[in-house]
């Protein structure tokens, strides 16, 4: 499934850029793994896992990612493909309403817009991709309705799991982050 994802995203991007998509793919995978307690050499596939458990605990799941790591994912990132597919903004939090940095997904990013043009037949990521250019943000739960009504003949979709690990790293980055303003 790489190599046939090395090569779409290779007609768009750069390949520094297909490296960095690529190494968030595999950190989020990584992480469902993990969650999902299977072995690194599982054959089981870790986005067919996570569709299958947001259907049964939907709208309350969460998927723990280690932030920690994935701080250390945006270190081996291309700086101009973070810059191209995340803003930062602001968050206000808790009763004293303190504001923190946050990350937001950029609507009009060449990944987003690569991801509509490609995923045009599946119409969870087209409304996902429609919510998002309208309200310019995501919301929590936005994926998870998306992934609760994933027909399974699409979970291989390389452009769905792409925004699935897209959508998981923008929000626990708003959870987990308390760098303050």
């Amino acid at each position: 499934m790489e190599k046939e994802l090395r090569e779409s995203l290779s007609t768009e991007f750069k390949d520094d850029d297909v490296e960095s998509i690529l190494l968030c793919m595999e950190f989020f995978e990584n992480q469902l793994k993990t969650f999902f307690n299977l072995s690194k050499n599982s054959d089981e596939d870790p986005i067919a896992k996570f569709i299958e458990y947001t259907e049964e605990n939907y709208p309350d799941f969460e998927i723990p990612l280690d932030f920690t790591a994935q701080q250390e994912l945006y270190q081996k990132l291309r700086t101009y493909f973070f810059i191209q597919t995340w803003s930062y903004g602001l968050l206000t939090r808790g009763e004293d309403q303190t504001t923190y940095i946050s990350i937001n997904l950029k609507a009009n990013s060449p990944l987003i817009k690569y991801l509509r043009k490609r995923s045009k037949k599946v119409k969870v990521v087209t409304k996902y991709l429609d919510t998002l250019e309208a309200a310019g943000d995501i919301s929590p739960s936005m994926a998870g309705t998306m992934a609760s009504f994933i027909p399974l003949e699409h979970q291989q979709n390389l452009e769905l799991r792409i925004l699935i690990t897209l959508h998981y790293l923008t929000l626990n980055d708003r959870i987990k982050r308390r760098d303050r303003m």
